[in-house]
């Protein structure tokens, strides 16, 4: 099976059309249907964001291996709380109410211990297609992420969120951008940065099918 064969396979799984993948990864949905068809590939960025979205290995995707990565050993799953629910909007807090939901981990997902992670409920579409309202996110508690990582960030004091998190290094400002295009780019400046803070790097979606 083809690269092509393989995206146009799992966005048929996922039930979603060419032209969210096109939004997901910032391209024409052209571009998707010359992806589908083999007459041009993805970058390699684009590769990553599919395989996240799709649950799979980049060499699943281009045939180096015929196992997705969302299989797993069953005696090797860690059970993850709920801790409560981030907002993918602005202007909203965690709720650190657990939600009462109880999530399977494989082990293969940890890096370190399993104290070091939390799972959180997306509340909001403002990340709409890459992460929908009532999506799990599995994350990996920092202070300190790279510049293009989407992370769980805390602002003006007490507001949280989960951003795709925009930066350069040495200069007084960080943005938090959303993947939905009818929100804006949230730019924080100056002063304001004192009050935030990254709270954990986004690791992994949990999606229901």
């Amino acid at each position: 099976m083809s690269l092509g064969e393989r995206i146009k396979l799992e966005r048929t799984k996922k039930g979603v059309s060419q032209t969210v993948l096109a939004e997901l990864c910032s391209v024409t949905q052209q571009a998707v249907g010359k992806w589908e068809k083999d007459i041009a590939e993805p970058s390699v960025e684009n590769m990553k964001i599919l395989a996240e979205f799709f649950g799979v290995s980049i060499d699943f995707l281009t045939g180096r291996e015929n196992i997705p990565t969302n299989i797993y050993d069953v005696d090797r799953l860690l059970v993850f709380e709920e801790i409560g629910t981030v907002r993918a909007g602005y202007d909203g807090a965690i709720d650190e109410i657990p939600t009462g939901k109880k999530i399977e981990i494989p082990a293969s997902m940890i890096s370190g211990d399993k104290k070091d992670y939390f799972v959180l409920r997306v509340k909001g579409n403002s990340m709409y297609p890459r992460l929908l309202d009532g999506d799990t996110i599995l994350c990996k508690r920092c202070d300190s992420v790279d510049s293009g990582s989407l992370a769980v960030v805390l602002y003006n004091g007490d507001e949280a969120t989960v951003k795709k998190v925009n930066y350069v290094q040495g200069e007084n400002w960080l943005e938090l951008i959303p993947a939905n295009p009818e929100y804006t780019v949230k730019r924080i400046e100056g002063a304001d940065l004192e009050q935030c803070r990254i709270l954990g790097l986004v690791v992994k979606l949990i999606r229901d099918l």
